[in-house]
């Protein structure tokens, strides 16, 4: 949950007293939207990765790659899976400190570390499929045109990838800042 949100819905909350029950309902992100659209999209993602690892061997003629271009490609698709993991987990727990302002803080420093992990996962990741699906290929020139290709189009998502991260990183800096605000206000 945003800030603003949190704090929106503060405001529309009226005089109404809530039981405990309700209140911790309120404060469960397990019920947040958005965390169940990530949690389901995690989840489609790790089975179809899963299954990709258990069928890329014969598929793809693994046997026939160099053994190299099979460890990238295994190293790659794990990282990648334990990183969405851990980036899952982490946004599990956004406030832990008892001071609002600090787990804001703490949790700004988690999403720079998971931006930084995840921008170089996803190169990694993407370093181990061309590897692995170039690593017989005899180029031609239309073929280089094609992995010519193919990296421009990774090299854009991962920079919409970086500016997705910038923002999220962006508006926790501003909601930090509007917690020093709000201090020299009632200071």
């Amino acid at each position: 949950m945003e800030l603003d949100e949190f704090k929106s819905g503060w405001r529309n909350a009226g005089n109404r007293i809530k039981s405990q029950e309700d209140l911790e309902k309120m404060t469960k992100l397990v019920n947040h939207p958005v965390i169940k659209r990530i949690k389901t999209r995690l989840a489609i993602q790790i089975v179809v990765l899963l299954l990709f690892l258990l069928v890329y061997y014969d598929w793809f003629d693994g046997d026939q790659k160099p053994l190299y271009a099979n460890l990238a490609l295994v190293t790659g698709l794990v990282l990648y899976v334990l990183n969405d993991v851990v980036g899952y987990l982490s946004l599990m727990k956004p406030v832990g400190e008892s001071n609002l302002r600090q787990s804001v803080l703490d949790y700004l420093m988690r999403v720079k570390r998971l931006s930084f992990f995840s921008l170089l996962v996803t190169l990694l990741y993407s370093s181990s499929i061309v590897i692995f699906f170039t690593s017989t290929i005899v180029f031609t020139k239309e073929k280089w045109l094609v992995l010519l290709f193919s990296t421009v189009i990774v090299c854009q998502l991962i920079i919409l990838s970086s500016k997705l991260w910038s923002r999220w990183i962006k508006k926790l800096n501003q909601q930090i800042k509007d917690f020093d605000v709000d201090d020299n206000r009632t200071a």
